[in-house]
């Protein structure tokens, strides 16, 4: 143990011993990249997008962690999932990202076979069907879908966890916000030339913070400390510690100026109304961020070892839309601001990992949620190897 971790705060979340980080390799090594989607992406909940989007009597292809998915909105409003593959040959039923029903029927394209919008074979089309044919059992194989606060998930895993499940944040319920009423007011989509797990460990810390957001830190003048909160401090004492605003004075949303752009939320406390920003996570798919007049949702898709596509949205309630002076670029162009410095650092967080002459880093006291997220990692692995053969398998790193 260190000098300086003597006198920490038993509470205190900083680390007390230097910490190695991952191996480079596994970065960008393809091998364990497909572990991960396999034993991660592919076991977990992953976001598809906002209920709002899957309109009635449509259904939508979706590739969820390496597995063809297809999402079926029925005429009379169900919100089910299959794996977008036809029983009788195996033929993709869903071609393009969204196509509507045939008379609230999923229509195999091959050779007509339909089905029910729950998933039940209704007709083999000029097929006959011999003596012993069990239609029963040759249904679409459904997929776990999950609806929550307006956000749509599937995990294509034969066993989902329960949603938010081994998490180590909190899943916040955003009880207090409208989520399911919000529209979207603004959407982008952007590739980062960066393994997944680099964008999770620049969410997870702010040493970055002081060099890589100045209007940031602006706004939120602990990250100008490298701090994620007040408790980050060295000397910080729960019984002596006053409390401290998160928003520099006048501020009180994510915005150029710092002002709301719209009425706050009303059923908002003071505690969500002083706090400035409400994060909600679910691993490994997204964070919301939700603020006193509108809500950010930031999502990730992994492409590849070194590549990852980032979403994000912002949602307001609909007569903040219908507002003819409402300025989403109030909001657009600090969030994008901040956005595009994130994937500047990861891009270059990913060269020097892909080149790498060091077998680990080290983690610092202030990184205590890269460990935290590190260790989650490594849990998401063994259970992942439990379920099948481990023959052959590399090592888990020691995390």
């Amino acid at each position: 143990m260190n000098a300086a971790a003597k006198i920490l705060h038993p509470l205190s979340p900083l680390l007390r011993d230097p910490v190695p980080s991952l191996a480079p390799n596994r970065y960008w090594d393809a091998d364990w990249y497909a572990r991960e989607l396999r034993e991660i992406w592919a076991r977990n909940w992953n976001y598809i997008g906002r209920a709002a989007g899957f309109a009635a009597g449509t259904m939508h292809r979706r590739d969820v962690a390496g597995v063809n998915v297809v999402i079926v909105r029925s005429k009379s409003g169900e919100l089910t999932a299959f794996h977008n593959v036809c029983p009788h040959r195996g033929s993709e039923l869903c071609l393009t990202d969204v196509q509507p029903l045939r008379g609230n029927r999923i229509l195999c394209p091959y050779h007509a076979w339909s089905f029910k919008a729950d998933g039940t074979l209704a007709s083999t089309g000029a097929a006959s069907r011999a003596e012993g044919f069990d239609a029963d059992a040759l249904g679409l194989r459904q997929v776990a879908l999950r609806e929550w606060n307006g956000m749509v998930f599937v995990c294509p895993s034969e066993q989902s966890p329960s949603f938010g499940a081994d998490n180590f944040f909190e899943v916040h319920e955003l009880s207090n916000w409208p989520m399911n009423d919000l529209v979207e007011a603004y959407r982008e989509t952007n590739i980062v030339e960066a393994n997944w797990k680099v964008i999770w460990e620049n969410f997870n810390e702010c040493l970055h913070c002081p060099g890589v957001h100045p209007s940031l830190c602006s706004l939120i003048p602990v990250y100008k400390k490298g701090h994620l909160a007040p408790h980050d401090a060295g000397d910080w004492d729960p019984e002596t510690a006053q409390p401290e605003p998160t928003l520099r004075p006048g501020a009180r949303s994510w915005t150029l100026t710092g002002e709301p752009v719209a009425p706050d939320f009303p059923g908002l406390s003071d505690a969500e109304r002083d706090a400035g920003q409400t994060y909600a996570v679910v691993l490994p798919t997204l964070f919301v961020v939700a603020h006193v007049d509108f809500v950010s949702i930031v999502s990730i898709r992994p492409l590849g070892p070194e590549r990852t596509e980032v979403s994000g949205e912002v949602l307001v309630a609909p007569e903040t839309l219908a507002n003819p002076d409402f300025d989403v670029n109030q909001i657009v162009l600090f969030n994008t601001q901040v956005q595009n410095e994130d994937a500047a650092a990861c891009e270059m967080n990913q060269r020097g990992l892909r080149s790498s002459p060091f077998e680990h880093g080290v983690l610092m006291p202030e990184e205590y949620q890269v460990r935290e997220f590190h260790q989650w990692v490594q849990r998401q692995l063994i259970d992942g190897a439990a379920g099948g053969a481990r023959n052959n398998r590399e090592p888990l790193v020691a995390v």
